[in-house]
């Protein structure tokens, strides 16, 4: 009787004991921790040259957007007392938002890591990635490939997080360039893009990244070469697409200035002949993980010309939207040129075809080459007939009368406006110099070659001046001058209202009439 009341109170024990929450079972609530992950937004307006990217073209070609997708999975390492430890199986993303933007996954810490302590959790996905000493190195080589809507490589990413953010914002481990190409030959090509021929502190297709130590890895060039084909053909008249990466050599972090791209020329490989253009631009010399840098390239059979002024193809001219207060809009080149970094045509003030030889004696408005005999815009009775017309009617404008109803010369304030609202900095465009005036509030650029000028005794000052005619001529006093843009070879400065006589010729770059 004894013994089976005891049996019964063990029982009764056991029962009761298997009720009670297991130490298993309180220790996977405290090792597991729920995170919230966001993609990379796009960031158009950032002052830097780019733009933030992700990694899915958009339909126009130019920004690009990553997703979330079902089965996406994220490779998790913590960081405890300087110790790095891998957690055993990639966590798989659920609750997926519709535009694929967020999503959920879940971390179960190690069983060596205390979850009451301080830790860091490091997440990369797109590549592979694992522990070497105290660091965690993520695998790049990756293949790169012509990119379209149905076709793209997912790009690198990475986040950290201490304990108690459940927030796992990603960031690209890379800087990215996004090359549009445009086949302007009468055949198709194949074309491979190389990248750059430099020493720097980045390099592309190399094999780790340092994401916890700030330790450098000096492995690979941005120059070297391209050991997987990133190649595409592209039909006669139509533009593909390649986006490249760049890696930084050392630690990710956020307190890592820009590394400049010094000293670099474009190389590409057409048809299997291999290029080298021209030396890189100003403004893709300052490469920052995260930023996407936008190229055109043209092939014309021959040449493969380089630009960064955003043209969607060769017919020119288009209008560059700079974000400029009034709304204007520059044309992307000079009138009478059939690229950005071509000089075009020369035109005397209020002439509108170009000629042999800029000469007083055959400028259109002065009787018999005096400019004391102006027969045309002048407010001066000592200088010739006063109409006090002071800005040039339509048929006298260089831009209207070769480009039609839409363009126009630019006003002074036009002029004024694009200084004010845009970095210029002298930079070389296809073997061009010149000055790039880029925006401040979006990735627009214009390019305004050195292109020279016509004097009385000749051409003057080819790839180290330019002057650009406004449609204004000077004041009162002196009718025989009209005003320019003008600047000259280096970072001398842009004079936004500059004077020179009328009977010179100077370039045209144009505006369009329903932006003034």
């Amino acid at each position: 009787m004894v013994m089976k009341k005891y049996s019964l109170s063990i029982i009764a024990l056991l029962a009761f004991v298997a009720l009670l929450p297991s130490c298993d079972d309180n220790d996977l609530d405290k090792r597991q921790v729920p995170f919230t992950a966001t993609m990379p937004a796009d960031d158009l307006s950032s002052s830097r040259p780019g733009s933030v990217i992700n990694g899915v073209p958009a339909a126009d070609g130019f920004n690009l957007n990553a997703q979330w997708k079902n089965g996406d999975k994220i490779q998790i390492f913590v960081r405890q007392d300087g110790r790095v430890y891998q957690v055993e199986s990639p966590a798989t993303v659920y609750d997926i938002s519709s535009d694929g933007k967020t999503c959920s996954f879940d971390l179960v810490l190690p069983k060596s890591v205390k979850p009451d302590r301080d830790y860091e959790v490091i997440g990369v996905t797109g590549v592979e990635a694992y522990i070497d000493g105290e660091d965690v190195i993520a695998l790049c080589t990756m293949k790169r490939v012509g990119i379209d809507s149905s076709n793209a490589t997912f790009l690198p990413m990475w986040f950290t997080s201490k304990k108690g953010s459940n927030q796992a914002k990603f960031r690209h481990l890379c800087a990215y360039e996004v090359l549009n190409v445009r086949n302007n030959s009468e055949s198709s090509i194949t074309f491979r893009h190389v990248g750059y021929d430099v020493h720097t502190p980045w390099y592309k297709y190399s094999d780790k990244v340092v994401l916890t130590n700030s330790s450098r890895y000096e492995t690979g060039d941005a120059g070297q070469t391209d050991a997987e084909s990133n190649e595409i053909t592209i039909a006669s008249g139509a533009t593909g697409t390649i986006v490249s990466w760049y890696i930084p050599r050392y630690d990710i972090t956020d307190d890592i200035p820009d590394a400049p791209i010094d000293n670099a020329r474009f190389m590409a490989v057409v048809n299997g002949n291999f290029v080298i253009t021209n030396d890189a631009l100003t403004a893709y010399k300052n490469f920052a993980r995260g930023n996407a840098y936008y190229m055109e390239a043209n092939w014309d059979g021959s040449t493969l010309y380089y630009s960064n002024e955003f043209c969607p193809d060769g017919n020119h001219p288009h209008m560059i939207d700079l974000g400029l207060p009034s709304g204007t809009k520059w044309a992307c080149c000079n009138v009478g040129a059939n690229s950005p970094a071509e000089g075009g045509n020369y035109f005397a003030w209020g002439e509108t075809a170009p000629k042999e030889g800029y000469l007083y004696s055959n400028y259109k408005w002065f009787i018999g080459g005096d400019y004391h005999k102006i027969t045309k815009y002048c407010s001066n009775s000592d200088y010739g007939t006063v109409d006090n017309i002071v800005g040039l009617e339509l048929e006298d404008d260089a831009a209207y009368v070769n480009w039609g109803l839409e363009w126009r010369m630019p006003e002074t304030a036009q002029f004024s406006e694009l200084h004010e609202n845009c970095t210029s900095e002298w930079t070389t465009v296809n073997g061009m110099g010149g000055y790039l005036f880029k925006s401040k509030t979006n990735d627009r650029a214009v390019f305004f070659p050195a292109a020279g000028w016509y004097n009385p005794y000749g051409f003057q000052e080819l790839e180290t001046a330019g002057n650009y005619w406004s449609r204004f001529n000077l004041y009162a006093s002196y009718p025989y001058y009209a005003y320019v843009l003008g600047f000259r070879y280096g970072n001398m400065g842009v004079n936004i209202l500059g004077i020179i006589g009328r009977q010179n010729g100077c370039s045209v770059r144009a505006v369009h009439v329903a932006q003034e």
